[in-house]
């Protein structure tokens, strides 16, 4: 097991010395009696952060209606609640930057009804996070004001009073010292004291042979801010970043050896983008004593999310993750600048500035840090790295390019049907021309009760036969860890990448699969190309075999295996196949939910490539050239 925090954690209290900075010594930002440091903010983020706040002076705080609660229990759907609950929170830290930026006391009134407004709430648990009214055979379904838990929203929200009354304490002194001393309570009770008390929560690894995901950073790393900002008690404060380097060990040694998240780009933010929140703070706050930045692992869960960029604002989003994703700066440039990637700073300091949405996750931390990086990651060299190919072998995902952003882009992944946030798409590939999407991954609706119940799989935008995959006697893929890729390889050099991957053991037996081995090839000579090759061996004749592609672009299908694809104006792809054995069709899908409708449109398209006969074996070649 990986016990690189903990082994330095136990030496340090071994030599007896005072590891932690105390208390009153730690400062990792300025706080905003800090003039000359606030008043050096850039003008662009001094303009942006008082004019978003301008529009919240008048702000009258939303309610957290018990009805929006219960709709969870009636009707699985959670996203009128959450919208009010993070409204507050975008509205709270946003004032507050402003606070600090302007330093006039304008905003203050409005923060403190904020701050009070939150401290307030029954819980800070949202009902979809709650397992006090979802365990089996609870009929609850209101919330109570003993649910506190270590999770997400909780650990967010008091990451957000933490550095709320970290930089505004003196300003809220004046006002009344039970501004701050209430939100100290509050963390307290609902963060602090339930993370020392229990080691069961599952994301903190602590149970033989459960497998963490993004959880354990993200909430560790809110704990820590807690425990270094708040806690008087110097053993007790030792005590607890020790638990949490602990716990952050087993997400190091569960986490893939090849740095790949499994959870996509989307989630790689809370995932190794959280990790680094808390190897950061760990390294302020010790004084540089807890360095794993040189770590090999460290450094690959660094780079994935470059290579799994595609252009501008796309990224490989396999699994439940968005196509489009903004990844913070602050987050890839201070990672790429602390484990000296180069690829992983350029990546950063090329990410636009972009408003924090209303209704999602307002990391007030990560806001500061970008604040007082903002000239040092403006100064680097802004220019994604677009890495020719990439390969990590024990995910078994590869991405390859022809040139820069332009030409052909590939990625495809084998792996296994229980991967974090799973989509059953082991032998599933993405194709961008000029790094606009072509054949897709759809990535996933707005999240529901559903989303996360043992009637996942049933979702169809979750199933094989929505992915670019075969289906073969009308049986797609099964989820389950047994159900994966076999022998995967990849090779590259300056002509051609390629990765050869089984994908017989995705399926159940009831396909009858006797063989199925898929070839994903990326050509560079000439034009360039993509082609994928299919070569199988079925148990017994099949007449209902056919292949599907997805793609948000209407297809243009011709009678001798041609199908065009115009990706932008006058600009298109020619997928071509064998006609001969096969015959093409698409159909329309109309997409409804907002999620999908961000990434897609209005509509996306799969097309079918069906047999024209029963066969017990056979090999096709589907290939995709860039036209004009």
């Amino acid at each position: 097991m990986e016990t690189m925090l903990t082994e330095r954690f136990d030496r340090l209290k071994e030599e007896g010395k005072q590891w932690l900075l105390p208390l009153d010594e730690f400062h990792p930002y300025p706080h905003a009696e800090d003039r000359d440091a606030w008043t050096a903010v850039t003008t662009e983020s001094r303009l942006r952060w008082l004019s978003l706040a301008e529009r919240y002076i008048d702000y009258a705080w939303p309610a957290l209606k018990a009805s929006q609660y219960l709709s969870y229990r009636r009707d699985g759907t959670f996203v009128g609640y959450n919208y009010s609950y993070w409204e507050r929170r975008t509205i709270l830290g946003t004032l507050v930057l402003a606070e600090c930026i302007e330093y006039s006391g304008r905003f203050l009134d409005q923060i403190v009804d904020g701050v009070m407004s939150i401290c307030e709430e029954t819980t800070w648990m949202p009902p979809q996070m709650n397992g006090a009214i979802i365990r089996p055979g609870s009929q609850e379904s209101l919330h109570d004001s003993a649910d506190h838990q270590v999770e997400l929203f909780s650990s967010e929200t008091a990451a957000l009073l933490i550095w709320t009354r970290y930089l505004l304490k003196c300003r809220f002194d004046e006002i009344s010292p039970r501004i701050s001393l209430r939100i100290e309570r509050e963390v307290n009770d609902r963060l602090l004291k339930p993370y020392a008390r229990r080691d069961d929560y599952w994301w903190m690894g602590f149970a033989p042979g459960h497998r963490v995901n993004n959880w354990n950073p993200w909430c560790n790393g809110n704990a820590l801010m807690g425990f270094l900002l708040l806690e008087r008690d110097s053993e007790s404060r030792n005590e607890a970043v020790g638990k949490i380097m602990r716990s952050l060990d087993v997400f190091l040694e569960t986490y893939p050896p090849d740095g790949c998240c499994d959870e996509g780009p989307m989630y790689w933010g809370k995932s190794g983008g959280s990790l680094y929140d808390c190897l950061d703070l760990l390294h302020q706050a010790s004084g540089g004593r807890i360095d794993i930045f040189g770590e090999r692992i460290v450094k690959d869960i660094g780079a994935y999310l470059y290579k799994a960029h595609i252009a501008g604002p796309y990224y490989v989003n396999f699994a439940d993750g968005d196509a489009l994703v903004r990844p913070e700066g602050d987050v890839v440039y201070g990672f790429g600048r602390d484990i000296q990637d180069d690829n992983l700073i350029r990546l950063g300091a090329s990410l636009p500035e972009t408003e924090p949405p209303l209704h999602d996750w307002f990391s007030i931390f990560r806001h500061l840090r970008n604040l007082f990086q903002e000239r040092e990651r403006k100064d680097a060299e802004a220019s994604p790295p677009n890495v020719p190919e990439a390969w990590m072998a024990h995910s078994q995902v590869m991405s390859a390019r022809q040139k820069g952003d332009e030409g052909l882009f590939i990625a495809a992944k084998g792996g296994h049907n229980a991967e974090s946030h799973n989509h059953n798409d082991v032998g599933h590939f993405i194709v961008y021309a000029d790094g606009l999407p072509v054949l897709i991954d759809l990535g996933t609706e707005e999240y529901r009760v559903q989303t996360f119940s043992p009637q996942r799989y049933e979702l169809w935008y979750l199933k094989s036969e929505y992915h670019n995959l075969p289906t073969v006697r009308g049986i797609g893929q099964q989820d389950g860890r047994q159900f994966r890729g076999e022998d995967a390889a990849f090779t590259g050099d300056a002509g051609q990448a390629e990765m050869k991957l089984r994908i017989e053991g995705a399926y159940p037996d009831e396909a009858g699969i006797e063989k199925w081995q898929r070839t994903f090839r990326l050509s560079r000579e000439g034009r360039g190309y993509v082609e994928i090759i299919d070569d199988f061996r079925l148990r017994d004749p099949a007449a209902d075999l056919y292949y599907s592609l997805m793609t948000p672009l209407k297809p243009i299908i011709a009678a001798d295996g041609a199908i065009e694809l115009e990706y932008a104006p006058n600009k298109r792809v020619t997928v071509t196949y064998d006609a001969e054995a096969l015959v093409a069709k698409s159909e329309q899908i109309e997409i409804v939910d907002e999620r999908l409708r961000v990434n897609w449109g209005d509509t996306v398209y799969r097309i079918l490539m069906t047999m024209k006969q029963p066969v017990t074996q056979g090999k096709h070649a589907v290939k995709i050239i860039r036209g004009n």
